[in-house]
This record gives structure tokens, sequence and C-alpha cells, in this order.
């Protein structure tokens, strides 16, 4: 998990850089358009609906794998264009981390990750209560 982590961590940078170097521009910033309880909000609400259509087209036992992608790549695009001018639609805390390091502004990142992080908890929270055959024993 570790590894994982760090390598999440270092493509998030390294996109972020790719990005402001691509585009001869300043590096986007990591801070919310709106309220600060807006981002937080639609940080967790579109960071939810990632991760439960990730671990409901992707980690389920019979996957719909023709659809996946299609899926989960709606869900991103949908979380983007929606949370463009409130967040930035970041959805990801390895995202954030590199919009805040390539920017050299840390001061809005707590919020972003806890708002991910707390997306994720509640996306693995529903998928285990709405997908119980799943977790039953199947011996």
């Amino acid at each position: 998990a570790a590894s994982y982590i760090g390598v999440q961590v270092a493509a998030g940078i390294l996109a972020a850089l790719t990005g402001t170097f691509m585009h001869a521009s300043a590096p986007v910033p990591l801070a919310p358009s709106a309220g600060r309880s807006e981002a937080f909000l639609g940080e967790v609400l579109f960071t939810f609906l990632l991760g439960f259509v990730v671990l409901s087209v992707a980690t389920i036992e019979s996957p719909l794998s023709q659809y996946s992608g299609l899926a989960i790549g709606m869900c991103v695009t949908a979380g983007g264009l929606a949370m463009s001018n409130i967040s930035g639609g970041s959805l990801n805390p390895a995202v954030s981390l590199g919009l805040a390091v390539s920017h050299g502004n840390i001061s809005f990142l707590p919020l972003y990750i806890f708002a991910e992080i707390l997306g994720g908890i509640l996306a693995a929270a529903g998928f285990r209560v709405t997908h119980l055959d799943e977790y039953r024993n199947k011996a």
C-alpha cells in the first residue's frame, strides 16, 4: 500500500508539472473558486460518486469490464465539469497534492485531502451496504 501511495503522489506531482510545462503557463492553483464549504461538499460528493462507481463496476465478482472504463471516465468528466468553477474538481488526494506542490501553495491542501478521503470512506461504506452479496461467504 505504501508503494502504491508513493507512486500516486509522484504521478500527481509530475502530472501537474507536465500540464504547466505543456501549456507554458502558471501552475493551476489548488484553491476553491467558491466558498470553502461548497468546495468541501463538492469534493466529498464527487469523490464518493467516483469511488462508488469504481467499486461497483471494477471490483465486483462478475464485473462488466467492457463498460468499466466508460462508467469511471464519465464520473471523472461529470465531477470535473460540475466542480471546475467551485473547487477545480481534483477528486483525488494525489492530484490535489500535485497541484498544491506545483503551485507552491499548500494552504488549502488539508481541506481537499480531508474531503477526498471522507468521500472515499463514504463510497466504501455505501458499497458495503448496497453490495451485501459481494461479502457473503460463497463456500
